[in-house]
């Protein structure tokens, strides 16, 4: 066996990905030397309900490494694929072979297309064959599938032994990309004069005079078996302008191909008569409604997992559609009035919002809005997705091979398409912005803030601590958009009247002080994986004389900082003192203030006490930790995150944008869960309890010991 160099080039790779290719060679050379094959995994049974779907590749060095090599070698792929068999990563390459065909079938020459389903063709395929043929067309990329596939795969399942012959393996990161390679042969020996075909992995379509799409299906059947592409004529169809239906009955009376003059689902989109196409998007959005139903009912008691599902899940099923069917607008009403009416009450626990509000609720979260996209306003996406794939289009339609520069017009009018989509979500949120009140226009600024808005974002994993059960998840909500929480008590046990202004700042339960620890701890908790010497509330030395410039510096001999650790802005040495405040922006001291004005106003006071102490005295420098209980941070608190994400991202080898959004994340939900707190726990007096102590206890009250 070769060892695998080809595939791993340090030109265009990251040192992080030769590595990985290393340490791929090591496993791959270390399983041929004791075993026949190079490849044997676990079978896992995946439930399709119905049906079974077996994921044959489960291990996570082999699926990382997998995608490792693809992302060294996608450009070799691409090269070697071309425009007709576009499942190997073209952008938008599923969106370009539904606007081709659906061009294509507009078009008065074209008489018919002919849409292909083949019989279990991943599983099928030609193992030997296509290793053959990729060393010739991507030699990038053999030598990697060589050292998996060219033994039979083991797969152990129920102490059982399956032997994988043929076809790709379920679960492989490179399975798609083989099976691309594999097909382009194929594709070519098929291509006929007077049709035009493309190829979605094993969704094959053809199109023209009816003659040609004949022909080309011929030469698909003879030629198909070799490969191990096996069309299932039952399953396939034929859709005919319905002048021509007579002749396509006629051409095709010898097949088992069925015919129909309306139309096909192609690819998740509809294609066929007019007709047709608003009828199967009347039959997705009536779906889509049911499913709103259904997702409102649950979000009765799980709002955070039904907001979750919708705009992680079902939302991108809109997108796909609205981009690939012209009327979408038309039908999506409906769509929007079961979201108005029943899901959005559900998961605030509120009325149906007001025009305002529901434009409010369709920002995006970074925003300050809750991500509920208005499906109506989908309406400019089919436009975009024809402005983007137009390259690509016009080279399937001409029925050019190579990709050409296909992928630089595309690349270039993807980034021009997503300017104007933030322009446009910029204007609508200046307009909410400009008709809210002036206490809503507050709590709209901080709902902007960098990180205030992760909790909204992320999925609720409980077993990280991102999950909120149905009153926290309402009352975030309520303090994200100045609500008033329901079921507030009217007044505070300290004697004012209670609110959430009053809540979030009253001492009384010791809450505020609770809030600060928990940020204090996580913090001090995080440093303590990076830095040295890490300490909790260390105390400063006492003073022996020493003078200050400024007369609000501390000079107190007990004066203590909440968190301070060596080597985290300099040498390993160097010392560093943190000092958190956690404060109420919307508080009435600082109302009339600029949200930043408030940070800079914390930040100075904090440096003011204790900067030049800390100087002088422990030679050591001063970082002030200033958040919101809404969840912003100030400029020197952003640099510090930043910092930390940085050193923590090094140390355990994770990438940094990960990091920071985890620790941004983590750092959100602690403080949601210390303002939720503020305004739901119990502030009662407490009742004085007889002292705990036992041994006291037993020697006064004269308690026999018994063995």
């Amino acid at each position: 066996m070769n060892r695998p160099t080809s595939w791993i080039r340090s030109r265009d790779s990251p040192h992080g990905l030769i590595a990985a290719g290393r340490l791929f060679w090591t496993l791959i050379a270390s399983r041929s030397s004791s075993s026949s094959s190079s490849s044997s995994n676990s079978l896992v049974p995946l439930n399709k309900n119905p049906g079974v779907r077996p994921i044959g590749v489960c291990e996570t060095v082999r699926r990382i490494i997998g995608k490792a090599v693809l992302s060294v070698v996608k450009s070799d792929v691409l090269s070697a694929t071309g425009t007709l068999q576009l499942c190997a990563g073209q952008i938008a390459g599923c969106e370009a072979a539904i606007h081709a065909m659906q061009s294509l079938f507009e078009d008065d020459n074209t008489e018919a297309i002919l849409l292909v389903d083949a019989t279990n063709a991943f599983n099928s395929l030609n193992r030997q064959l296509a290793l053959k043929n990729i060393s010739s067309t991507c030699p990038a990329i053999h030598t990697v599938l060589l050292n998996t596939y060219q033994q039979p795969s083991p797969l152990f399942v129920g102490g059982e032994v399956l032997l994988s012959r043929e076809g790709t393996t379920q679960g492989d990161p490179l399975a798609m990309a083989m099976y691309a390679l594999a097909t382009v042969p194929l594709l070519k020996k098929v291509q006929t004069e007077g049709s035009t075909q493309v190829w979605y992995a094993d969704d094959a379509a053809a199109g023209g005079k009816i003659q040609a799409v004949k022909q080309w299906w011929e030469k698909l059947s003879i030629h198909g078996e070799k490969f191990g592409y096996f069309p299932n004529a039952k399953k396939s169809w034929l859709i005919v302008k319905p002048n021509c239906l007579e002749e396509a009955k006629r051409v095709f009376s010898k097949t088992a191909v069925n015919i129909t003059s309306e139309g096909r689902k192609y690819l998740g989109a509809a294609l066929g008569t007019e007709n047709f196409c608003n009828g199967y998007l009347s039959d997705a959005i009536l779906d889509w409604t049911r499913q709103i139903d259904k997702l409102a009912s649950i979000a009765q008691s799980q709002p955070q997992a039904a907001h979750s599902a919708l705009s992680h899940g079902l939302l991108g099923r809109w997108i796909f559609t609205a981009r690939t069917n012209q009327n979408f607008k038309t039908f999506a009403g409906l769509l929007e009035s079961s979201i108005q009416s029943q899901l959005i009450p559900a998961i605030t626990g509120r009325s149906a919002p007001g025009e305002l509000e529901r434009k409010l609720f369709s920002l995006p979260a970074r925003l300050g809005g809750l991500g509920i996209t208005d499906p109506t306003s989908l309406s400019s996406e089919y436009l975009n997705s024809r402005k983007m794939t137009a390259p690509l289009v016009d080279f399937i339609l001409n029925q050019e091979i190579t990709l050409g520069d296909a992928p630089d017009q595309q690349d270039s009018l993807k980034k021009q398409i997503r300017k104007h989509k933030g322009l446009e979500i910029k204007t609508l949120a200046d307009n909410v912005r400009d008709n809210l009140s002036h206490q809503h226009k507050r709590m709209f600024e901080l709902a902007n803030e960098k990180g205030a808005s992760n909790w909204l974002t992320v999925l609720p994993l409980e077993d990280h601590g991102f999950s909120l059960h149905k009153s926290a998840f309402r009352d975030a909500l309520c303090l994200r958009y100045g609500w008033v929480p329901p079921h507030m008590s009217e007044s505070c046990p300290c004697g004012g009247k209670m609110s959430v202004e009053h809540a979030m700042s009253c001492p009384t339960g010791g809450f505020p002080t609770i809030r600060h620890n928990e940020i204090r701890d996580m913090f001090s908790h995080l440093l303590s994986d990076v830095c040295h010497d890490v300490e909790t509330e260390p105390t400063l030395q006492s003073l022996s004389g020493e003078t200050f410039s400024l007369r609000s510096s501390s000079r107190d001999d007990d004066a203590r900082l909440d968190i301070s650790a060596r080597g985290f802005w300099g040498g390993r040495f160097e010392k560093t003192y943190f000092d958190v405040r956690v404060f109420n922006p919307n508080a009435t001291s600082y109302t009339c203030f600029e949200v930043a004005s408030c940070y800079r106003r914390q930040e100075q006071e904090k440096k003011r006490k204790y900067e030049e102490r800390l100087r002088k005295v422990e030679n050591a420098s001063f970082t002030p930790i200033i958040l919101s209980c809404t969840g912003g941070m100030s400029k020197l608190t952003t640099s510090f995150t930043k910092k930390l994400a940085s050193m923590i991202s090094e140390k355990k080898d994770t990438p940094y944008g990960s990091v920071i959004n985890w620790l941004r994340c983590r750092l959100g939900f602690a403080l949601l869960r210390a303002s939720i707190m503020c305004i739901r726990g119990s502030r009662c007096k407490r009742y004085v309890r007889p002292e705990n102590n036992i041994l006291l206890a037993t020697s006064e009250g004269h308690l026999a010991s018994s063995a």
